[in-house]
């Protein structure tokens, strides 16, 4: 039996449609689940719905419509009430550090307001302060520091410790390493790594980079315009990739040989075009190679096509059936 640390169920989120603004389905019915212990990788460019789905699973806005239920228990995410519930059980960090961080605040101040406010180890915060820091690979001496004498790194490193203070089960990590220096982003995974086995957490892992989630996931989730498009473990999806999204994502992915790598793919990163809106069949049919007519008329459903490998795709789901 799966033991699940989340499952969101047809999440819906709609932006505008006042004074005769156009609606933004930022997500149009999208569901996930997170196994305990493990990492969900969540793929796609911008503009698919990737941060809006972490800011939906962490109460920092309410869905239009859907549910979420962590460690078994629904939290009612329309509800203010429930924040302070909802923020022990899950934390998110930021893409910036530095915009997350208040600049008026040490390193220990910041660590410390938290503590105050979800009144944890009220008579040893100091020992505390210096296990989170400990933990993510700081030392004492930075506990003074503001947030503009700490590189792009230690920033980060902060910002994970600030995530750990409230020992939360599940961590939403929204493009973590991307505003920082390549030489730094293996140092954060790592940590990350390190960090997950030691405390038994569960990360969703929002990125644009397919190479960097592959290193940390367990599952995958390829979002497209609000929607998951293709979803299984991490192997089923880097290896046997069904979505024509999905191989135009892995074939963009920068390799040693790229004759003998790409020889794999059928769909060139030229497949990658400009977004159009779609109101009628598979939203992705303007950019894809396999487009055929029923793709323009009849918009594909997320389904089952190999041992826990779905793909909404109906080119994929009727190839070698």
């Amino acid at each position: 039996m799966v033991d699940v640390a989340l499952s969101a169920q047809q999440l819906v989120k709609f932006y505008g449609g006042r004074r005769g603004r156009q609606v933004v389905h930022a997500l149009n019915d999208v569901s996930v689940v997170l196994e305990r212990g493990k990492t969900l990788g969540v793929v796609g460019e911008s503009g698919s719905g990737k941060s809006t789905l972490a800011r939906l699973l962490v109460g920092l806005e309410a869905p239009t419509s859907g549910s979420l239920e962590i460690d078994g228990e629904s939290i009612h995410m329309s509800e203010r009430g429930d924040h302070r519930a909802l923020a022990r059980k899950i934390q998110l960090v930021f893409q910036d550090p530095f915009s997350s961080l208040d600049p008026r605040l040490t390193v220990e101040r910041a660590l410390r307001e938290v503590l105050h406010v979800h009144k944890l180890h009220a008579e040893h915060e100091s020992e505390r302060i210096s296990q989170l820091l400990a933990m993510v690979g700081l030392t004492k001496r930075f506990a003074t520091r503001f947030p503009h004498e700490l590189s792009g790194g230690q920033a980060q490193r902060v910002a994970i410790a600030r995530a750990l203070a409230v020992e939360p089960e599940v961590i939403v990590l929204d493009e973590p390493t991307s505003a920082l220096d390549v030489s730094v982003r293996a140092e954060i995974i790592n940590l990350l790594i390190r960090i997950q086995d030691e405390l038994k957490l569960s990360y969703i892992f929002v990125s644009h980079d397919l190479s960097m989630v592959r290193h940390i996931s367990d599952d995958i989730a390829v979002m497209y315009l609000g929607r998951v498009v293709e979803a299984g473990r991490y192997d089923q999806v880097f290896e046997t990739p069904l979505h024509p999204y999905t191989i135009a994502l892995a074939a963009a992915i920068p390799v040693p040989d790229p004759e003998h790598e790409r020889s794999r793919t059928s769909a060139p990163v030229s497949a990658i075009l400009q977004v159009e809106h779609v109101t009628q069949g598979c939203p992705y049919a303007p950019r894809c190679p396999l487009v055929e007519p029923y793709c323009r008329e009849v918009a594909p459903t997320l389904q089952e096509k190999a041992d826990g490998h779905f793909v909404s795709c109906h080119v994929a789901l009727r190839a070698s059936r």
